[in-house]
Parts: structure tokens; C-alpha cells; sequence
């Protein structure tokens, strides 16, 4: 069975951190903001990993506002996310109506797509909703394979089948950019809905194994369904397996999950922070830090220039990897 109490720790240590990453802006900058009700924007459906982190988040982010208002939760789905992030582009840029991105999804779409909707770089970022999560290598319970090397093994008899989503998937990409770089054959199994289907999928045996955010598949492994086999960190939070150092594959480290928050383009400075500083106050309450334990999550804002820096990184390591993507 495998231990978990490292990632317990790392957990507890990001939350008892300092608010470094809170801006220091007052917020009389602005104090008719908010007006009225801010609406925050989910290009998901409900029921996913995206809505959960906003609908658990936004109750807690009103309490530090400077003025008395509700933050509305509306999932706005189609087109993959596209539809909500494209609405959230031409909103007023007034602070009232803010959003929630998957890095480096909203890339991916672009880069297959072609879409031109909207310009990431012109949004007024606001923080992330906790820290990125790298990815796992896992196999049902139930799995021949037993170790990182048999997975190796396997690969060289035949391409090991990964169950997926589409290509329009975040853990899609960490698929294809991970077993490039560990030189895995594979074999995409696409078709299924969310993170949810395509794990049972590996756990049931319609694929040899798969790979996905941490979080949701240290829930798996955890309940014995799924055992763990690497990890894209690069030093492990699970003891036992190897991680991108052991591997000799440091940029696994890179591939992760951000769930950056943004206003529209032009929104004012002063609006921005202030939404910024609730954000990471938010991040570091006490209830939203026992929610992010039970859930394996490091919840660790950033500011809007933090958070700009990091889009701008994930952009430039994901355009590298593009023509695999579109290949895929």
C-alpha cells in the first residue's frame, strides 16, 4: 500500500506559508468595487474538477471583499471551454464577471483548432487556484504490470494503450509530451468524457494504464483501485516510485496542470488586485486549507504578474511540443 504521508506534509506546509504572493494594495483604491454581484465564470461542465475548486473557493473569496456581494458560480459549456473563455474576453472590464482557465488546455484547443477567439496574453490575470499538479503513471489494481519497468518492458513488444479523453484534453497532452520524452510507444484510446471515465477505463483493463493530474488519481490509488507507477514530479510525493529525476526526464516536472483566474482585458489595476488579494486570502483560510488536504491539492495563490509569467512559460513549453500535439 502506498504512503502518503509526504504529500500530507508538503500540503500542510504550503498552507501554513505566508501570504507571499497577496499584493500589497489597499483596497480604498476602489471602494465602490464591487458594486454588485461578481459572476465567475466556468467553461466546464458541473460536477468537474473545475467547478469543484470554484464552487468550494468563491463562497470562502466573498468574505474577503471589500464590500458585501455574492460570487455567482455559472458554467458556461461547449466548444471544449472555448465558448466561457470567449464570453469572459468581450465581458465589461469591470471586475464582475472573472473566469477560471485550464493551462495548457486553452493552448491545446488553439493549437488544433486554430481558434483566434480570444488572446490569452491580453487577459487581466488574477491569481491561481492553487498550485499546478504535475501527473501520474498509473494501472489498475488488478494490472500485470507491477513497476515502472514493466511498463518499459511492455512498450517495446507493442505501443501500451493510454485511455484519454481527446487530444482536447490537458492529460491527453501530458500523455503524449510524457511518453515522448520517456520513449513509451503508445496507443491513445480516446472517446471518454472526463478524468473520471478514462481512469476507471484503465482500471477495468480497456487500457494498459493512465496518465492524469495527481489529485484525482491519488483518490484511485488511495480507495486500491490504482497503483501508482512514476510520477512527473520532479522529487516525488509518493515514496516508492520514481519520479522525472530518477527517470533522467527533468522536464516531466514542467508538464502540469494550472487552473489560472482571469478578468477581461483592460480591466483596472486596482479592480484586478483587489480580486487578486481576496483570491490568495481565500486560498489560505482555514476551511478552504482542510478542503485542499482531504482533496491532496497545495492550495498556493500567486499575484497577477506571478501568474502572468506563468502562462507565458507554459505557453513557450507547450509551442515546443506542438507539432507531437496536432500529430497525436
Amino acid at each position: 500500500m502506498v504512503n502518503f504521508t509526504r504529500r500530507d506534509v508538503l500540503i500542510s506546509s504550503a498552507a501554513a506559508a505566508p501570504l507571499l504572493a497577496c499584493p500589497p494594495f489597499a483596497f480604498a483604491a476602489a471602494p465602490a468595487f464591487p458594486a454588485r454581484n461578481i459572476q465567475f465564470i466556468i467553461p466546464y461542465a458541473a460536477g468537474g474538477g473545475f467547478d469543484s475548486f470554484v464552487r468550494y473557493v468563491s463562497p470562502v473569496m466573498e468574505s474577503y471583499l471589500p464590500n458585501r456581494v455574492s460570487i455567482v458560480p455559472i458554467n458556461v459549456t461547449a466548444a471544449s471551454g472555448n465558448r466561457g473563455i470567449g464570453q469572459l474576453y468581450r465581458a465589461r472590464p469591470d471586475g464582475h464577471t472573472i473566469g477560471i482557465f485550464d493551462i495548457p488546455g486553452m493552448f491545446i484547443q488553439q493549437a488544433i483548432q486554430g481558434n483566434s477567439a480570444y488572446d490569452l496574453a491580453k487577459f487581466s490575470w488574477i491569481g491561481c487556484m492553487g498550485e499546478g499538479e504535475r501527473y501520474l503513471v498509473g494501472v489498475g489494481q488488478n494490472s500485470p504490470l507491477k513497476s515502472f519497468a514493466d511498463l518499459v518492458a511492455l512498450s517495446r513488444q507493442r505501443p501500451v494503450k493510454f485511455s484519454v479523453t481527446g487530444m482536447e484534453g490537458t492529460a491527453a497532452a501530458a500523455c503524449v509530451i510524457g511518453t515522448e520524452l520517456l520513449g513509451i510507444r503508445r496507443q491513445l484510446i480516446t472517446g471518454y468524457k472526463g478524468s473520471a471515465d478514462f481512469i476507471v477505463a484503465a482500471i477495468r483493463g480497456d487500457s494498459d494504464a493512465v496518465i492524469s493530474a495527481t489529485a484525482t488519481m491519488l483518490r484511485y490509488a488511495k480507495g486500491g483501485h490504482l497503483r501508482i507507477l512514476a510520477s512527473f514530479e520532479t522529487k516525488t510525493s509518493i515514496p516508492g516510485i520514481p519520479d522525472a529525476t530518477a527517470l533522467g526526464r527533468p522536464e516531466l516536472n514542467d508538464i502540469s496542470l494550472e487552473r489560472p483566474v482571469a478578468a477581461p482585458p483592460g480591466t483596472p489595476p486596482e479592480i484586478q488586485n483587489i480580486l487578486s488579494v481576496a483570491l490568495a486570502r481565500a486560498e489560505s483560510d482555514p476551511k478552504v486549507v482542510a478542503w485542499a488536504k482531504e482533496n491532496d491539492i497545495i492550495m498556493r495563490s500567486k499575484t497577477p504578474a506571478e501568474t502572468a509569467a506563468l502562462i507565458a512559460r507554459q505557453r513557450a513549453f507547450f509551442e515546443r511540443w506542438r507539432k507531437y500535439l496536432i500529430a497525436a
